[in-house]
């Protein structure tokens, strides 16, 4: 395994880094081009999956399955910040919304079986 590589993604990390910018037209003056073109800053945020010396890479995405999706390769040059959202893997979060989800359903199915021992909605204003 490569070093720095993160296979529990247990890091959610906001990163502040600067990208190229570049016009194909004219543009005018060294004055102007020194005015309208500078590198953009963006922000990305994400599971840290690759943290060395030179690069950054991030997954905005994980699966159950430990699948990925939405990497970001970043080199470390650009970065301006990484500010540490949250230190809890994407295995966590999913386990918390799977057993959020679970309570849920099982919450609607009492709701449903309590309606139907009961004949129906009491507030049910249909003509009888």
């Amino acid at each position: 395994m490569a070093s720095g590589v993160n296979k529990s993604l247990n890091r959610l990390v906001l990163v502040v880094w600067k990208d190229i910018t570049a016009r194909a037209d004219w543009v005018g003056s060294y004055e102007e081009v020194l005015e309208e073109i500078q590198p953009i800053r963006c922000v990305t945020v994400g599971w840290i999956i690759l943290d060395t010396k030179d690069t950054l890479i991030l997954a905005d995405s994980a699966t159950q399955d430990r699948t990925l999706g939405g990497t970001t390769a970043i080199p470390k040059g650009v970065v301006v910040s990484i500010e540490e959202l949250k230190r809890e893997s994407a295995a966590s979060i999913l386990k918390k919304a799977t057993l959020r989800e679970s309570a849920k359903k099982r919450k609607g199915k009492n709701e449903t079986k309590g309606i139907l021992r009961k004949g129906g909605d009491s507030n049910d204003s249909s003509p009888k």
